[in-house]
């Protein structure tokens, strides 16, 4: 679940992360491969899916595979980890992270971030290959279950099981602003809490500075029933970028939440102000949540 606050997206799913970049990976596009075969939609089960996201790998070209490398040479090959599954526009689609410092991801970044339809994805493991007869007695090999234990990213020209378009597409940049929420004592509060007060969290960062920017944008003036006792509390544009590093600094500990040291913060910095407004906005979120739970 993510919202948007003058142009920023807050997420509760996931930390941003400078050690690894995450990609979704068509792993196939259930047409005829190199070899003749056509892996079956059955062939990704429940259990099948599982098992790959238990123990699977991502790794380049299918090198980890190669029987003329050495085990040290074939772990080079090894880029990532699958994370989640999904099937969209009808082909198994793959969540994956790529661990960022490495040398084949470095290279193939640059690429992504373009969204250049470089590389695709190609399924590895073991097989069940069958005939079958269509309607007109020609024969076709089918496979109808797989031992799935890896995914490749390869070069496009070299996958012949796949469609025009982008194959790989990064999904998180390195400078996304992503957080992460689990207690509510030191305001890293669960994703749930965060859902269930969007709208007071909306209301104070979209909130005109003046009765003149009211025709500008869609926001409106927080009155005393959205934060009861301060019916002029409002917020600019500024002060929501503020109150989105705010929350961060809160997270990572680098902002106290006893109301005298977090004032005492802010009027180092010059801005007792958004000091004051803040904290009551966030002294109202704590005491939302508190009666929720």
């Amino acid at each position: 679940m993510l919202f948007q606050i003058n142009g920023f997206e807050i997420s509760n799913l996931q930390k941003a992360n400078d050690k690894t970049i995450t990609v979704d990976i068509i792993a196939n596009h259930l047409t005829e491969d190199e070899d003749s075969e056509t892996i079956l939609k059955e062939a990704f089960d429940k259990d099948t899916v599982q098992n790959f996201l238990d123990i699977g790998v991502i790794e380049y070209w299918h090198e980890s595979r190669n029987p003329n490398l050495s085990k040290e040479e074939k772990n080079k090959y090894l880029i990532g980890k699958p994370k989640s599954f999904k099937w969209q526009d009808g082909k198994p689609v793959v969540t994956a992270s790529l661990t960022k410092s490495h040398p084949i991801v470095m290279d193939m970044l640059p690429h992504l971030e373009a969204g250049q339809p470089v590389y695709a994805g190609s399924v590895g493991g073991a097989k069940m290959v069958l005939e079958a007869l269509d309607a007109e007695g020609a024969k076709h090999r089918i496979i109808p279950k797989i031992k799935w234990d890896h995914l490749a990213i390869a070069p496009s020209p070299y996958v012949i099981n796949r469609a025009g378009g982008v194959n790989v597409r990064l999904l998180n940049k390195a400078k996304e602003l992503m957080c992460e929420f689990d207690n509510v004592d030191s305001f890293i509060i669960n994703g749930q809490k965060i859902v269930e007060s969007e709208t007071e969290l909306r209301k104070a960062l979209l909130a005109p500075g003046s009765v003149a920017d009211l025709s500008g944008t869609s926001g409106g003036a927080i009155t005393k029933q959205s934060l009861e006792g301060d019916p002029e509390l409002k917020f600019s544009e500024k002060d929501g970028l503020d109150l989105i590093d705010t929350i961060i600094g809160i997270k990572n500990k680098k902002i106290p939440l006893q109301k005298a040291d977090y004032i005492k913060h802010f009027e180092k910095q010059n801005k007792k102000d958004f000091g004051d407004k803040s904290f009551k906005l966030i002294s109202k979120y704590f005491k939302i949540n508190k009666e929720r739970m």
